[in-house]
């Protein structure tokens, strides 16, 4: 792998994450007046259309079938109660408090890709699924009544994006991304339109604008980031993922004046430190200063 290609999945990880928040930031903001369903599906439509034009492109027949059907179907439904679990998550508390909790994610996919497909993970990593969760129950601190029970959602999230990771891998093994990003925007679609007629309410221009945009930016950050996984390993750009958290943190300032308390900061930079440890890049920065 060329340094420059890997230079380049860096920058594109970082730029699909500010689109990702950016995503969760307007979706908050729609949260506040329109149902969760059909928030979801103008976004699953849009990705679906983002989707079938990036297949299109290819001109090639057989992206339009997997190898793997049953397994992208369960990945696709654990997608589309993650990210409905999300947005509940982000109207009741701060966007930066819940993308805090859901930094652990990437230790639970750890955790889960031993468990589940036997991956070696070794002491060093079970280690740094230790340090994120205490990193984690400081931002939450159960039994203190700093945080509210909504607490609890992004951790649920969490788990279920980790599992979305895990089953991910499984389908990378016979299907191409173009493929699994199809049946991903597809059944995301059938899903929330079929429940999104019966939660239906009307939008101003201006509403659907910013529909349409929640979609938009969201589908965007999803190629992105499929771009720079083509061009670096996924763990050379796993400890780049954390990025979300300081575009979430922005943002939830800029656009809902929302801060981190002194704790929550702590409980994050302990997550983020586990999730670095977890890929060799924790350990090689502390061997710098220690």
């Amino acid at each position: 792998m060329r340094k420059d290609k890997i230079s380049t999945g860096i920058v594109l990880t970082i730029v699909s994450m500010f689109f990702i928040a950016s995503m969760d930031a307007t979706g908050k903001y729609l949260s506040q007046s329109f149902p969760l369903m059909q928030i979801l599906a103008v976004r699953f439509v849009i990705f679906f259309i983002f989707s079938l034009c990036l297949a299109m492109r290819l001109r090639d027949r057989s992206i339009y079938k997997s190898r793997m059907p049953g397994a992208q179907i369960l990945r696709s439904l654990v997608l589309a109660v993650e990210v409905s679990i999300f947005i509940l998550a982000f109207s009741l508390m701060p966007l930066a408090d819940a993308h805090a909790i859901a930094a652990v994610a990437p230790l639970i996919g750890t955790m889960l890709a031993g468990l589940v497909l036997g991956e070696a993970i070794g002491l060093r990593r079970w280690i740094s699924v230790a340090i994120g969760f205490v990193g984690a129950l400081i931002i939450i601190r159960p039994g203190l009544g700093v945080m509210s029970w909504a607490a609890l959602l992004p951790l649920g999230g969490a788990f279920l994006w980790a599992g979305y990771q895990v089953l991910s891998r499984r389908v990378s093994l016979g299907d191409r991304p173009e493929t699994t990003a199809l049946y991903t925007a597809f059944i995301g679609m059938i899903v929330f339109g079929i429940i999104a007629p019966f939660h239906w309410q009307s939008a101003s221009m201006v509403e659907w604008g910013l529909l349409l945009l929640n979609g938009a930016v969201g589908s965007i950050g999803h190629i992105i980031l499929l771009k720079a996984l083509d061009s670096a390993p996924a763990a050379t750009l796993q400890p780049f993922n954390y990025a979300l958290l300081l575009w979430a943190m922005l943002l939830g300032y800029l656009v809902f004046s929302d801060l981190p308390d002194g704790l929550t900061f702590v409980g994050a930079a302990i997550v983020v430190f586990g999730g670095l440890l977890a890929s060799g890049q924790g350990s090689a920065l502390l061997r710098k200063f220690v």
